[in-house]
């Protein structure tokens, strides 16, 4: 298995995900609008991160399911710790106050390990079903 040289989507989902950043900055504290804003910033960096580092590599079957498992690992907890920081960036650059609740921190706080692992495991799942459309 290899990664092409240029992942198809990637680019329209970086210019989707700039538009929604830029618009997010300008509206109020909400809880799905935030996690929307990670999971999509961890998605556009890390397909960008894969394209650099290795597109056109051949990479033998268990070397491509553990990327693959380890790249969803990362999208679940980097979506989880960059949801943290969007919502302190939030509270910081709107001066009227928190924007997100102690509950609502603490619910993302909570869901980093239920995110990694369930990334992980589509990881995987998605490096199987890969494998098992090319056949090899």
């Amino acid at each position: 298995m290899q990664i092409p040289a240029r992942i198809p989507g990637l680019r329209w989902l970086t210019i989707v995900w700039g538009v929604y950043a830029a618009i997010w900055i300008s509206l109020e504290g909400d809880l799905r609008q935030v996690v929307a804003l990670g999971v999509c910033t961890m998605l556009v960096g890390l397909g960008h991160g894969m394209q650099r580092r290795w597109a056109g590599r051949p990479f033998p079957a268990p070397g491509w399911l553990a990327r693959m498992a380890a790249t969803g690992l990362l999208l679940g907890a980097g979506s989880s710790i960059l949801t943290l920081f969007f919502m302190a960036l939030k509270t910081g650059l709107h001066a009227h106050g928190p924007e997100f609740t102690a509950d609502e921190l603490a619910w993302v706080m909570r869901q980093l390990p239920l995110w990694a692992g369930v990334g992980g495991m589509t990881g995987l799942g998605l490096g199987l079903l890969s494998l098992a459309m090319v056949g090899d």
